[in-house]
């Protein structure tokens, strides 16, 4: 799903930008529903000859804000978009710009085709597969992107990745980007390809974020771009990147523990709240920085059981509401969970990085919940909800209570009038005797 939605955001923005033309510079006032904020927490990492030669991966932070903002699109679609609608626009989509300079800080290759995915008024293309003009965004905190794969067959002149049309329509190779010395050739693919050699050279690159609006009774689509991130470089004049160690990564922060109005395979959704500090938003990048990753892993129990178990559902880190299965439960549940079953559930952080041992944080606050809570008011506590459930509990005790005594007195009247009637018989049947 989150796949399909990034895919869908990044076409919304690939079909409105082309209406911008080449020399309109950002529209730096638009009041967008959230604060645009550069990326943060810049990586990049040579992945050392894994897909190509050249291949880097960089990895980049978005505010908690953003990062709830459109994952409500991904949790009630309806229910979001009516509520962009309320703030005037129509729809709204955002992808990443990765720009880079090799060896120094003053070749960047961003232009004023970088607002409108590399086409000028004409509709023709300036921007070749150098230009991570539009790379995917996705809901998660953090994100990251392959950059510098393959550049071409240089003996082929017809390649297009290399070569650029010599007609000069139509997207430019790598040969119009790098400059002699920064690269070597090597074999591949019959023919040659550039290599950079990272021990000799620095690959610089930053990230922005390009936003695609569209208001009520617009005509055209207005496009906002956040400042550029700070620098992140890789090669011979990079800082040496930190590993981060068991300790280093405190527990979830979740809340807001309930029953949504899914099901899957006849068993219903659970959704929890999580919240992702800056701490944790600069431990995703650093961890994605060397090669590594942190996930979410959940478990839940029915309440008063001793066994956890481990949930299927949402686990890349994001700021907002994370959706569980309550599948592999039905056995200590004695069979189907019906919505408001009272369960528990706790949460904790897995660190994987290459080269070293899996650690774990420690586990969340465990958060709880029974039936009771889905009729108690949004304005209550679950304390408040607690005690609502035993005040009713009290009152329904003392209901049973007084109808087991009713029927205790009825059943006292019913036994005497029994001896009643039976004394006046014989006294009446002694009279006829003694008549």
């Amino acid at each position: 799903m989150k796949r399909f939605f990034a895919s869908l955001l990044a076409a919304c923005t690939a079909a409105a930008a082309v209406t911008v033309p080449a020399a309109a510079a950002p529209q730096t006032e638009t009041e967008l529903p959230f604060a645009l904020t550069a990326p943060e927490h810049i990586t990049l990492t040579h992945l050392n000859g894994r897909d190509s030669v050249n291949t880097c991966e960089i990895g980049y932070s978005q505010s908690s804000e953003m990062s709830a903002f459109f994952s409500k699109f991904e949790t009630d679609y309806d229910k979001a978009h009516a509520e962009l609608l309320e703030k005037g626009f129509d729809e709204i989509s955002v992808t990443a710009q990765i720009d880079w300079s090799l060896d120094a800080q003053d070749d960047w290759k961003v232009s004023d085709y970088w607002l409108s995915e590399g086409y000028d008024a004409d509709f023709h293309q300036h921007l070749g597969d150098w230009a991570y003009i539009s790379s995917n965004y996705s809901t998660d905190i953090s994100m990251s992107e392959w950059i510098f794969r393959w550049m071409g067959n240089i003996d082929d002149p017809e390649d297009a990745f290399w070569f650029s049309n010599q007609e000069g329509v139509g997207p430019t190779g790598w040969s119009t980007v790098l400059k002699e010395g920064q690269y070597d050739l090597v074999a591949a693919d019959d023919g040659h390809t550039a290599k950079i050699d990272f021990t000799k050279h620095t690959l610089y690159t930053r990230v922005r974020w390009l936003v695609t609006s569209h208001r009520f009774e617009a005509d055209d689509s207005k496009v906002t771009v956040s400042d550029w991130s700070e620098v992140a470089a890789v090669g011979k004049d990079a800082q040496q990147k930190e590993l981060l160690k068991p300790g280093d990564v405190a527990a979830p922060v979740v809340s807001n523990l309930r029953y949504t109005d899914k099901e899957f395979n006849d068993q219903p959704v659970i959704a929890f709240t999580l919240t992702v500090d800056d701490t944790l938003s600069k431990q995703l990048a650093q961890a994605s920085g060397t090669q590594g990753s942190i996930w979410l892993e959940t478990e839940a129990k029915v309440q008063g059981m001793s066994e956890w178990y481990g949930l299927q559902g949402d686990w890349t880190i994001k700021t907002g509401e994370m959706e569980m299965k309550l599948i592999g439960m039905e056995e200590a549940a004695g069979g189907r969970i019906e919505s408001g079953t009272p369960i528990e559930l706790r949460a904790r952080y897995c660190v994987s990085q290459e080269g070293q041992d899996d650690f774990y944080s420690d586990y969340s606050e465990v958060l709880t919940f029974g039936a009771e809570l889905q009729t108690a008011a949004p304005e209550q506590t679950v304390s408040e909800a607690s005690a609502t459930t035993s005040t009713a509990a009290n009152q329904a005790a003392q209901t049973e209570k007084k109808s087991s005594l009713w029927w205790l007195w009825l059943l006292l009247i019913l036994l005497i009038a029994a001896v009643v009637a039976v004394i006046l018989y014989l006294r009446k049947k002694n009279q006829k005797k003694e008549g």
